[in-house]
């Protein structure tokens, strides 16, 4: 376990990516290149350990395929007529059964209730069998999750690897490994488009529910449930943190929305280049899967344009570069030796500033 865990008992303080750096280390790593970056989620070894998020602007089969390709994986989300969810994972079946390129994972994302037991049946009869279920909801530590879990094991037989989600605390993420998931998204309210933190108050920072959440795992023994860290990503240094404080992967949705991947076409305002970008709680997304904010609720994400940022290819290697070097100033060879060697620093605001080359704040 690295030392955030200390960090943030000992301070008493709830810290995020800006909060903290990590220290050099001596190394006898002569080459980027050497270094192992791969991770294992629901039983694949990915090589890049990300995931796109199950949002209606970032994965659908073009994206699921595309990062699969690259070594990563994509959830394809649940916001659509189960039959268009089925389509898009049966392109993605078939592209994994193309030998010239790396098998992309495929999953499909679900809710909670009948309704989505039914979608899951759908997919499952028209598919065969899927690599691992995504049950997606805000608060995965609830007794809407358990139920969800237990019938998903019903159907499937207990077979298929179950990733759930999102949880915030070292109790809900034993919480869900009770359950008998494979892998916890965690993090709540720290996405660039979720308004949860400020509508109703709770939330944590992704960094520290990350370390909460690894302390939770390694006391309670259950050091096959993966950690994904959902939120607040912005940067490649912020994909080292996570995977230095316990994550196994991170889970990204602007860093990937902006992409020629993502859902959606690109179009031009102000003479900027920028593609449509939603939180799945936004009144928008609501509005567009037909059925508007309830009476009574509120929405806790907005829609926004963001800029086009190219190709998917181009932010992958960005992110998995910094990965690699930060592996050669950590000395290590793998993203398990990372975390076990990572010695995180508290830093000042102005340290924060002198971060960041020209041009690089977001």
């Amino acid at each position: 376990m690295s030392n955030i865990y200390s960090i943030i008992k000992e301070s008493n303080e709830l810290l995020s990516f800006d909060d903290v750096l990590l220290l050099p280390k001596y190394s006898s790593v002569r080459s980027r290149l050497s270094v192992d970056t791969s991770s294992t989620l629901c039983g694949i070894s990915l090589s890049v350990p990300i995931v796109s998020s199950p949002m209606d602007t970032v994965t659908e089969s073009l994206m699921a395929i595309n990062i699969g390709r690259h070594g990563g994986a994509g959830i394809i989300h649940r916001f659509m007529d189960k039959k268009e969810q089925l389509w898009n994972l049966l392109n993605v079946s078939r592209a994994s059964r193309d030998n010239n390129f790396i098998s992309p994972p495929v999953i499909p994302a679900i809710g909670v209730g009948e309704d989505e037991i039914s979608r899951l049946e759908f997919i499952l009869k028209g598919i065969g069998s899927v690599d691992a279920i995504a049950i997606d909801i805000a608060n995965g530590h609830s007794s809407l999750m358990k139920e969800m879990v237990c019938n998903v094991n019903s159907l499937t037989g207990g077979g298929t690897p179950i990733i759930a989600g999102n949880v915030a605390t070292g109790d809900g993420f034993s919480f869900l490994a009770d359950c008998g998931v494979s892998a916890v998204r965690v993090g709540i309210g720290g996405g660039s488009i979720c308004k949860t933190r400020i509508m109703t108050g709770y939330g944590l920072p992704t960094l520290t529910s990350v370390a909460l959440c690894d302390a939770a795992r390694d006391s309670g023994g259950y050091n096959e449930v993966s950690i994904i860290a959902d939120g607040g990503v912005r940067y490649p240094s912020d994909l080292v943190k996570s995977l230095a404080s316990g994550a196994n992967f991170v889970m990204c949705g602007r860093v990937l929305a902006g992409t020629d991947s993502s859902p959606g076409d690109v179009v031009t305002i102000n003479e900027s280049r920028v593609k449509l970008y939603r939180g799945m709680a936004s009144s928008e997304a609501q509005i567009a899967r037909g059925t508007g904010k309830k009476p009574g609720t509120c929405s806790e994400g907005v829609s926004t344009h963001i800029e086009f940022t190219g190709s998917l290819e181009g932010v992958l290697e960005d992110f998995v570069g910094g990965l690699r070097s930060a592996m050669t100033y950590a000395g290590v060879q793998n993203i398990l030796d990372l975390k076990e060697s990572s010695i995180f620093s508290r830093v000042s605001s102005s340290s924060l500033d002198e971060s960041h080359a020209f041009g690089t704040k977001q």
